[in-house]
């Protein structure tokens, strides 16, 4: 046995071969594979920025995505890091040459091959730039839009959100150009989406504030929406954004325009007296604040626009009061005529109804209201319960007319 030792010393390391034991892999058949692959060969190799996903159980086997990636691996175009590096730096000569149809495919392959990780964000970046620079804008904006999905604090937020910005004021422009069809396909221009430029444009602008709803462009997309449907003469939706930009950024470059415009939009939104009158309430107030926030700021003509639009507004209450009254005195319910011509009287003085409502109130003093229950003995015997209605109603008129004259200011009076 020392004999022998002696002669393995002798013969040094190189005789001694690993043993082929049952698991181990053929290495033949890699060189073999690895050869058939090409550039596939180093599939098995794993990044640090490699994240395993747990295997699909239920229902989530037979989704798509995932039904694609494991036709993916089998096929052999599974996760790919050096493959994807390597794609990426093809395109990006591309990208450099001014080839952007050539570099977009490249850039599909850098992120098929290597998702979620630094390498697919910048291709994602990348390629939607040579949309952008190619004039497909619908692509482009739909590919920023998917990089910000993906990657919500991706290092482009702030360049993502100027491209979409000027993408939505392209569409704008062209839509207030040539005022296109929402229902009508576009099947020529690539810059244009297939329908509804329009509201693609107002989507983009969303886009910018809801991907960086900090960001620099974030209030100039908001008053840029409002301004887009105060042009086609939506109120409502003008009047929604902009009060979005006065309640969200009160430091914005475009506060007074807000206030102003805003103001413009509620009032136009009123459909008359016989409609719903919040939103007059709400410009009554509007026009209010502006006149003390921006005392400073306002032009003469603006001020006086403000001013005359407050006149407006006051007329318009004074006369959904005056409705009010005139249909409780056909109805010879006086009391609660007087109500009516009385806030005319007080509150609306400068109006041209005040004077008609004080004659009113002169006209009406001291008639009595008539009787909504002629058979009072039978009502009683017949339906009970209209009593108890009838003096809950008298409970409620008790407290609003309480109410209306509260000036303690734990209530503020009601009009």
């Amino acid at each position: 046995m020392a004999a022998i030792a002696c002669v393995l010393l002798q013969a040094g390391c190189a005789t001694i071969k690993t043993p082929t034991w049952p698991w181990a892999k053929n290495s033949s058949a890699d060189k073999k594979l690895a050869g058939e692959l090409g550039e596939d060969a180093d599939s098995a190799v794993i990044s640090s920025e490699f994240n395993p996903t747990e295997q699909e159980f239920g229902w989530d086997y037979f989704k798509g995505e995932n039904i694609k990636k494991r036709w993916k691996k089998v096929l052999g175009r599974g996760p790919n890091e050096p493959v994807a590096r390597k794609a990426l730096a093809e395109a990006d000569g591309l990208y450099r040459d001014r080839k952007y149809a050539e570099a977009a495919k490249k850039y599909k392959v850098a992120i098929d091959r290597w998702p979620d990780s630094v390498i697919e964000e910048d291709a994602l970046w990348q390629l939607a730039e040579c949309w952008f620079f190619m004039d497909r804008y619908p692509k482009a904006e739909d590919c920023y839009d998917e990089l910000v999905k993906k990657y919500a604090n991706s290092r482009y937020l702030d360049r993502i959100a100027h491209r979409q910005f000027v993408i939505a004021q392209y569409w704008i422009a062209l839509d207030q150009k040539h005022n296109y069809m929402t229902i009508v396909p576009n099947l020529v221009d690539r810059s244009r989406p297939l329908f509804d430029t329009r509201g693609r444009a107002i989507k983009a602008y969303d886009h910018v504030r809801i991907n960086d709803p900090r960001g620099p462009l974030a209030d100039d997309s908001i008053m840029a929406q409002a301004n887009a449907h105060f042009v086609d003469r939506q109120w409502i939706d003008a009047d929604y954004f902009y009060g979005l930009l006065r309640s969200e950024y009160p430091e914005s470059d475009f506060l007074l325009q807000a206030h102003l415009l805003g103001l413009q939009a509620k009032l136009r939104a009123y459909q008359g007296p016989g409609y719903e009158g919040g939103v007059l309430d709400e410009a009554e107030i509007l026009a209010d604040q502006t006149l003390v926030q921006f005392p400073d700021q306002l032009t003469p003509d603006e001020g006086e626009r403000v001013q005359t639009t407050r006149a407006a507004i006051a007329a318009q209450q004074a006369q959904r009061h005056w409705g009010r009254a005139e249909f409780y005195a056909k109805g010879k319910h006086y009391t609660s005529a007087r109500i009516y011509y009385a806030l005319i009287a007080r509150d609306y003085p400068k109006t041209m109804l005040a004077q008609q409502a004080r004659d009113r109130l002169d006209k009406y003093n001291g008639l009595e209201d008539v009787s909504d229950n002629p058979l009072p003995m039978l009502t009683a015997l017949l339906n009970p319960d209209s009593l108890k209605e009838a003096e809950l109603d008298a409970m409620a008129e008790a407290d609003t007319a309480i109410a209306r004259q509260d000036s303690s200011g734990i209530a503020p009076p009601l009009r």
